[in-house]
């Protein structure tokens, strides 16, 4: 039976490899390739450490154990080069350019030479069987252990300074990298204590703290890094430019989506790709022909700071084909609606006004039994007048795409004459105003009129009594006028107070909702106003038409 502190040195140590191994997956996804390629040697490289470990500790020979020390010996050198390779890589240093390269690399070799030769030389370590605190083979650290153990902590160092150095100059958040780094160097007191503690085995306890800081770094790469380094999960292509505008780095997405970025780091954009790098200013989007048709995107840029240095920028492209394509369409249907619009007005309309004189002049010409007849046919063809006229303003007001140019309008003339063409079409309702009309101007345009037309139009037609009654009452206060319009009618029940005017998600599908009372409230709301409906006393609707007086300093919108 394994002893129990033996066992707690395997567990420690097999927990480190297998952290890291189910690590790698996630490294994989990392887009940047030379940040994923040193990553993965890293994270693979640490759990060969951590293995190596665990065959010294439970490898039943004296040769076994010191071959499995030395493959998790020369490993850890590995993981030091490949956590350089790494940083290398994210921060822009292209790995395979980096000076004195092979004098790096012939260090890196022969020390890993001297490492292999140990049992010949034993400059590194010596060995020793002992008992206690249970059988196990006694690593003695030599002088030139601790020499490469300082020059990999200072090529650590290294690594860590770049980072620090672009987390700076991005002004991003580096406070979970210190933490990591922190916690990372608690093993290492184990090293050091090794040889002074009867509990602790005089090992290198580096590889549980490397693995915490590569699974944290991971995770922190994940969520932090990705934003500076513009390869993280989103699919969106994204390149970072530096204060020159010139290319320091883009991800695959961009690469697939601009070629000719390839072999572009370090020259300005717009000698890369002119028409990417105007649409940077550009309010529109930027089109490219593809196999599969032209595809849209939009081009935006967020700026990196140091203070308030701005010392690169993220230039994010985002492809709308789908909002242009609907876009489009809704376009094409304006035009169609503006060419409906003009067979009401000019076809439909004429046609109908035609009809109705002719219909007028037989009322003189007809016997008794055809004078219900020709009502129906005078009152059905006024109808049909008057939906045209909703339709038209309808349109107009669809085609403004709800900015409309506004001006001064005085509202007591327009107030008038929707009386009296009421008065004229429905002889058989009273209308009334109580009090004064108001003597103001408001912001609006000509289809003011419209409003107060369907409105009053409408407390007739639903209106249930043999005489409707209708009365117009107006009131100023606040900068504001509201001309109240009250029936006699059946009145309406609270939860249709707003679906009747299509507000909302249901639009002109909602129960009750005419095209008339629809335009009333894109009207009213393209003029700055509101309209509503209340009960009236005691019973049927008041219709509230509020609407912002005109200033002489108020500017048109």
């Amino acid at each position: 039976m394994m002893e129990p502190l033996l066992l707690g040195h395997v567990i420690i140590f097999a927990l480190s490899a297998i952290a890291c191994v189910a690590a790698i997956p996630q490294a994989r996804k990392i887009q940047h390739p030379g940040t994923r390629e040193g990553f993965i040697v890293f994270l693979g490289s640490v759990a060969l450490w951590s293995g190596g470990y665990i065959g010294y500790l439970i490898a039943p020979t004296r040769p076994a154990k010191i071959a499995f020390y030395i493959l998790g010996f020369v490993v850890a050198f590995v993981a030091v080069g490949s956590w350089l390779y790494f940083c290398a890589a994210y921060t822009g240093r292209p790995p395979r350019h980096t000076p004195f390269r092979n004098l790096i690399l012939g260090t890196f070799l022969l020390f890993t030479a001297l490492k292999i030769t140990n049992p010949l030389h034993n400059l590194y370590f010596t060995t020793e069987w002992v008992t206690e605190p249970f059988p196990h083979l006694v690593i003695h650290h030599e002088l030139l252990y601790w020499i490469v153990l300082g020059l990999s902590y200072a090529a650590i160092t290294v690594g860590f300074f770049v980072l620090m150095e672009r987390f700076y100059h991005t002004g991003s958040d580096s406070r979970p990298l210190v933490v990591l780094v922190g916690l990372s160097g608690l093993p290492a007191l184990a090293t050091i204590l090794g040889s002074r503690v009867d509990w602790l085995l005089p090992l290198m306890y580096e590889p549980p703290g490397v693995a915490l800081f590569a699974v944290g770094t991971l995770f922190f790469y994940r969520q932090r890094f990705e934003a500076i380094r513009l390869t993280g999960e989103s699919d969106k292509p994204a390149i970072f430019l530096d204060q020159e505008s010139c290319i320091r780095d883009y991800n695959q997405a961009a690469r697939r989506l601009f070629p000719e970025l390839e072999e572009s780091f370090g020259k300005p954009l717009d000698a890369v790709n002119p028409a990417l790098a105007e649409h940077l200013t550009k309010q529109d989007v930027l089109s490219i022909p593809r196999d599969d048709g032209t595809r849209y995107y939009d081009v935006s840029s967020t700026p990196f700071l140091a203070g308030e240095v701005m010392t690169g920028q993220l230039v994010t492209v985002s492809d709308v084909t789908e909002r242009e394509s609907y876009r489009k369409r809704l376009e094409e249907k304006t035009n169609q609606l503006e060419a409906l619009n003009r067979v009401v007005r000019h076809d439909i309309r004429n046609d109908m006004t035609v009809i109705h004189g002719w219909a007028e002049i037989l009322e003189n010409h007809i016997d008794e039994d055809g004078e219900d007849a020709l009502n129906r046919v005078l009152q059905k063809s006024r109808h049909v007048i008057q939906i045209t006229e909703v339709a038209r303003d309808f349109v107009e007001s669809l085609s403004d795409d709800g900015t409309a140019e506004l001006e001064e309008i005085e509202l007591q003339p327009i107030l008038d004459a929707e009386l009296a063409t009421v008065r004229d079409s429905f002889s058989n309702a009273q209308f009334q105003v109580s009090g004064e009309l108001p003597n103001v101007s408001v912001q609006a345009n000509e289809m003011i009129s419209s409003v107060f037309r369907n409105i009053l139009e409408n407390a007739v037609r639903h209106n249930d009594k043999e005489t409707p009654e209708i009365t117009v009452t107006s009131e100023v206060e606040m900068g504001t006028v509201r001309i109240r319009i009250a029936d006699n009618g059946p009145g309406i029940p609270d939860n249709q107070k707003e679906q009747i005017f299509g507000k909302g998600e249901k639009g002109l599908d909602s129960p009750g909702s005419g095209i008339g009372l629809y335009l009333v409230h894109l009207l009213t709301d393209q003029f700055g106003g509101e309209v509503w409906v209340e009960d009236n006393d005691p019973n049927g609707s008041v219709f509230v038409v509020e609407l912002p007086i005109h200033m002489p300093s108020n500017k048109a919108s």
